[in-house]
């Protein structure tokens, strides 16, 4: 009289397949040397270079011995940290002429710039060290901006 329905299992298995894990080796990458982090580290070493550059173009501009020492160290710390980041970079020393032409104060502001895009960069890349570099940096031309009657912004 009464007829069980048919039913059909819930699931089926699919056939069991090999698995090839040399293959799967073969397209992997080490960790950190993606395409994005590499575009990442550059843009780092980039900012870096560029801070060094501004930092150097406030130095020259600067005529009390113990802001000198100050940039002074400061050039030092950005120099060791590209070099930390990548070896084979090589901190370009530039002696633009139309920067000296060019108040304290605009140096100071640009400097402050670069070190806010740094700190950016830094983050995002999770860099502490450099995040805080670029913190100490900004600090300094603020504090340089506020002794000279401008606020940065």
């Amino acid at each position: 009289m009464y007829e069980q329905p048919k039913t059909v299992p819930a699931h089926r298995h699919a056939p069991v397949r090999a698995h090839n894990s040399s293959l799967h080796a073969q397209n992997q990458q080490p960790p950190g040397s993606g395409t994005a982090a590499n575009t990442v580290g550059a843009q780092l070493t980039g900012h870096l270079a560029a801070l060094h550059a501004a930092t150097a173009a406030v130095r020259r501009a600067t005529v009390e011995p113990a802001r000198q020492a100050e940039l002074d160290a400061a050039l030092e710390q950005i120099a060791a940290r590209i070099s930390a980041l990548s070896p084979t970079a090589a901190v370009i020393r530039s002696e633009a002429a139309h920067d000296q032409a060019k108040p304290p104060e605009e140096l100071h502001e640009h400097a402050h710039a670069l070190a806010g895009r740094l700190l950016v960069v830094a983050a995002a890349r999770q860099d502490t060290a450099t995040a805080m570099l670029a913190c100490r940096r900004m600090d300094a031309h603020a504090a340089a901006l506020q002794a000279a009657g401008r606020a940065t912004g």
